[in-house]
């Protein structure tokens, strides 16, 4: 098979998971190599404001997914080009759960994050998003929060180590769909593509592709279902993928 594409997440991914983290010379060194081949794409759970500098610091061309499926963005226009928002708003019910649970809350207009206190919620909603959540309860909030088919429920590594966060966007907003439409973007086929993952959040991604790669360090469970299991992030996993599959077929 000859791909036609590379969709890579970021964190413990491309990159050590942390904000101001930036690839290794060596991924960020096959990578170059690998946009000469193929496209070169980014999907992330990270907002723009936190995914460009790594956009940029790699020169991307190809389409990105980001916010976790509900934004595409163009990093040769320099702006997004799809949005995925949450249908009928901010479920009330779902509100109700985070405030009995004491759990701060985030909603992202497509721009920023909003903290809300249950007033007004704003017209625009692309994503609910809660930071802090102890691990052990996690999998019971997902599934306490998982009560509306209209919406998707993900859990994902914290920013601050030592928790969990827990993302919420509309059902039709996923890696899995952005990718969808990164490749009617680019006018290939699925199985032309490459994921690359280590996350809960990367399932999605994987189902997407031709190719499913899990990262050393990925969960279990997405080791489970990869074609391939790379080195971990922390030993350039990302270029001993695009050396074994893009520069060498």
């Amino acid at each position: 098979m000859t791909y036609k594409a590379i969709m890579l997440d970021l964190d413990d991914t491309t990159v050590v998971h942390g904000k101001e983290n930036l690839p290794s010379e060596r991924v960020a060194s096959a990578i170059a190599r690998a946009k000469e081949v193929i496209h070169v794409c980014l999907a992330t759970a990270r907002p723009l404001r936190e995914a460009i500098s790594i956009m940029d610091y790699l020169n991307l061309s190809g389409p990105c997914v980001i916010a976790d499926g509900t934004q595409i963005y163009d990093p040769v226009k320099k702006k997004i080009i799809h949005n995925i928002v949450l249908p009928h708003g901010f479920p009330s019910a779902i509100y109700d759960v985070l405030l009995k649970n004491s759990l701060e809350t985030l909603l992202y207009d497509g721009e920023k994050d909003t903290p809300y206190d249950g007033g007004s919620a704003p017209k625009k909603i692309l994503g609910v998003y809660i930071p802090h959540v102890q691990p052990t309860e996690v999998d019971r909030l997902v599934d306490i929060l998982s009560i509306n088919p209209a919406i998707h429920v993900q859990k994902l590594p914290a920013w601050d180590k030592g928790f969990m966060s827990i993302h919420i966007t509309s059902s039709e907003a996923s890696k899995l769909h952005g990718i969808l439409k990164v490749a009617k973007i680019l006018n290939i086929k699925t199985e032309e593509i490459i994921g690359v993952g280590d996350g809960y959040n990367d399932f999605p991604l994987l189902m997407a592709c031709g190719l499913k790669i899990a990262m050393g360090n990925a969960v279990p469970e997405l080791k489970s279902i990869a074609d391939f299991v790379a080195p971990s992030v922390y030993d350039d996993g990302v270029a001993t993928v695009i050396e074994k599959f893009v520069l060498t077929s």
